[in-house]
């Protein structure tokens, strides 16, 4: 990957994301990554967001970009 295709994305994600940090206890990450690729997610990002959109449909707080 070129240097600008590098800035390019970092500036991209800057102007259009927000990051959210959290944390699991040591030894959590693999069991977590496990799972959502045993579920056939993309990413761990599009399993979060997955999970978050329908918990907020189902609860009456909107889904994606509400």
């Amino acid at each position: 990957m070129s240097f600008e295709k590098v800035k390019y994305n970092t500036q991209y994600n800057k102007d259009n994301y927000t990051e959210i940090k959290f944390r699991v206890p040591k030894g959590r990450k693999a069991i977590i990554e496990a799972h959502w690729k045993s579920k056939g997610y993309k990413s761990l990002n599009n399993y979060v967001n997955t999970l978050i959109d329908r918990d907020m449909e189902e609860n009456g707080g909107g889904g994606q970009n509400d």
